[in-house]
């Protein structure tokens, strides 16, 4: 008898488990947290995540964003209300209103155990506030409407026109690992800026120069503990598709940088650890062309050279930010730089010596270089070139290189290996 009551009761703690499995497959249950402007929010209910669309109870937050609301039993419609915005949501319908403009939705409001749910994303941003979604913390961010981060005038979604109008020819025009073409710009590289353009727009800045304009204020040389006190945590990792492209951790105090969601795009903020953690580049990427992205296998020979010539750029404006003279490239420093990243990739080793137990200096001689002082960096795994540049200006001994009293410069890059891509600078003084 005791036997079967515990069958019975197996049979009914897997049944109410099985249901409540199934409700959570049908509402997409989560534990989801909602901010406005940093602050909590609480709600009786829980927000429902539903086809990877956060849904929660119409009055709280809508009364949370100041604006006032209606129900209208009879129609099933929402209706708020702020300053001179109206939305209207019905229940059921893929289609919301606001000022009487149409839009699509994804997920439509609905009624979920006798309570009613609408899209938080349609609402805030239809009340003129930015939200950002953080997959890994499961938690919504809505804050007041804020200036997008810009270079000197052009930001996300400016025009190739207005580029052209600001700062003229590009130095020369780079293809990158994205669906965009870098344009690169400076002045005996001075206020170095790469543009990303794809269609004749605007989806990528980068630059580490001062002159970058955003709601919060952050530009080159600001602390890390002040973009933290306006950004707050950085993004653990980025959701492209069904999966979860984790970003690398740093060691507590040496983060070389965040990664932030904005409402437009995915903004890097780069830190130079021996300059007091301050910031030495941003970049910024449009959030779709970010999100298709995928590593890829780097096979072209125009990403190559790409790479090796924005090294090589990078090196000189860092230079010249410090008061130093720019090197001049070397063909043969190059060839030798080459050779040893290809080296390394196809022998799978990374080392400053050979497996023939050759330094830089006898691979700069068998190029037929006689110099006086030589030195060496190496690179390998880093996405592209502004990644490799920023993690050596956090290696002391790189650091030393790429400040050094040299006055040449090759750069070699090559893809393939156990870590796909290979960097090496190659430094030296003639005799």
């Amino acid at each position: 008898m005791r036997k079967l009551k515990k069958v019975i009761s197996l049979v009914v703690f897997t049944l109410l488990f099985t249901t409540l499995m199934n409700y959570s497959n049908i509402y997409g249950y989560q534990e989801i947290k909602i901010y406005v402007n940093q602050q909590p929010l609480s709600f009786d209910v829980g927000a429902r995540n539903i086809s990877n669309r956060v849904l929660v109870p119409f009055r709280g937050i809508l009364e949370a964003l100041d604006a006032k609301v209606e129900w209208d039993e009879k129609s099933k419609t929402v209706t708020a209300k702020k300053e001179d915005i109206e939305i209207k949501l019905t229940i059921g319908s893929t289609i919301a209103y606001r000022n009487n403009q149409s839009y699509q939705l994804d997920v439509p409001a609905q009624i979920i155990n006798n309570r009613t749910f609408i899209p938080v994303r349609f609402v805030s941003e239809a009340l003129g506030l930015d939200v950002h979604w953080d997959g890994i913390k499961q938690s919504v961010y809505i804050t007041a409407p804020s200036i997008p981060f810009s270079y000197n005038g052009i930001s996300l979604g400016s025009s190739l026109d207005s580029v052209a109008a600001k700062f003229g020819k590009p130095v020369r025009i780079d293809s990158s690992e994205y669906s965009f073409d870098w344009y690169i710009y400076h002045n005996n590289y001075k206020d170095y800026v790469q543009i990303g353009i794809n269609n004749e727009k605007v989806v990528a800045l980068y630059s580490n120069n001062s002159g970058w304009k955003n709601h919060y204020r952050i530009d080159i040389k600001d602390s890390s503990n002040y973009v933290r006190n306006f950004l707050k945590d950085p993004l653990e990792g980025i959701i492209k598709g069904n999966t979860n492209f984790m970003l690398p951790k740093f060691e507590n105090g040496k983060e070389e940088y965040y990664v932030y969601q904005t409402n437009s795009g995915y903004l890097t903020i780069f830190f130079d650890l021996h300059n007091s953690n301050t910031v030495s580049a941003i970049q910024i990427i449009d959030a779709k062309i970010e999100e298709a992205y995928r590593a890829s296998d780097y096979s072209t020979n125009t990403l190559r050279i790409a790479y090796e010539k924005q090294a090589f750029d990078l090196v000189n404006t860092t230079r010249v930010q410090k008061g130093l003279t720019p090197l001049q490239w070397s063909n043969e420093a190059a060839t030798a730089a080459y050779k040893h990243s290809k080296d390394m990739g196809i022998n799978k080793y990374f080392d400053h010596t050979n497996l023939k137990k050759e330094s830089v200096a006898n691979r700069l001689m068998t190029e037929g270089i006689n110099y006086r002082r030589a030195g060496e960096n190496i690179a390998a795994g880093h996405q592209n070139a502004i990644f490799a540049h920023e993690n050596w200006m956090n290696s002391e001994g790189h650091r030393k290189m790429i400040l050094g009293d040299f006055e040449k410069l090759g750069v070699g890059v090559w893809f393939g290996g156990p870590f796909k891509i290979y960097y090496t600078e190659n430094f030296y003084t003639a005799k």
